[in-house]
């Protein structure tokens, strides 16, 4: 039998359970504050994807370094992304063009991510949308209620050495609940991700002379 006073009691519940979610959620959040340079990536990452940074919803990771390397020199050992797994370890599992190689606008390839509990390893299919060729290059997607996009700069500082970004912000409900948990954990595989390119450019470099 319907009873209007138990569903008003049950709705006021569901109600209260929202709220406290809400702002359970909201105090988890976990803030980001990178340098100038981090920043800066994170910030064109999060407006090429239409999302804010100042969201519960919303994790930004981000890593950089110098490489003591000319800047088209890094960038072409960068473009080599069958070698991703070689120095972007542990994070990267396997890469591979999905079309005709090399980075492009709409130009497509695979990755395999090992990012660890909860998400464990993933294989995603990404498409290239802005490129400065031998400066920048930016991917973005939405899926599964996550919207993500994902970034690497570089920057020639002197003819002889480059500062690299690499960047992703990503968006949506089931981030926002996630982000305590791999926030530092994904942060230092950015790291030895960038650590990593600084190490295979410089052994090439060594090879050469």
């Amino acid at each position: 039998m319907w009873n209007p006073r138990r569903a008003a009691g049950l709705l006021a519940l569901v109600f209260v359970l929202v709220v406290a979610v809400v702002f359970a959620m909201t105090a988890l959040r976990v803030s980001f504050s990178g340098t100038e340079a981090e920043m800066a990536a994170a910030r064109s990452a999060a407006e090429a994807a239409g999302v804010p940074m100042d969201s519960w919803k919303t994790l930004v990771v981000v890593a950089s370094g110098s490489v003591g390397a000319p800047v088209e020199e890094v960038w072409a050992r960068f473009c080599r992304i069958e070698e991703w797994p070689l120095w972007s370890t542990p994070l990267h599992e396997g890469a591979r063009w999905t079309g005709e190689p090399g980075f492009r606008l709409a130009g497509g390839f695979e990755q395999v991510l090992a990012l660890g509990f909860p998400v464990g390893t993933i294989r995603s299919e990404e498409f290239v949308t802005r490129l400065t060729p031998g400066r920048e290059v930016m991917w973005c997607k939405s899926e599964g209620g996550i919207t993500s996009c994902h970034v690497w700069r570089f920057t020639p500082v002197t003819p002889e050495r480059t500062f690299v970004v690499n960047a992703e912000v990503f968006h949506g409900g089931p981030v926002g609940v996630l982000a305590p948990l791999v926030q530092s954990r994904w942060s230092r595989l950015f790291q030895q991700s960038v650590s990593g390119l600084a190490r295979a450019v410089d052994v090439g470099s060594s090879r050469r002379k």
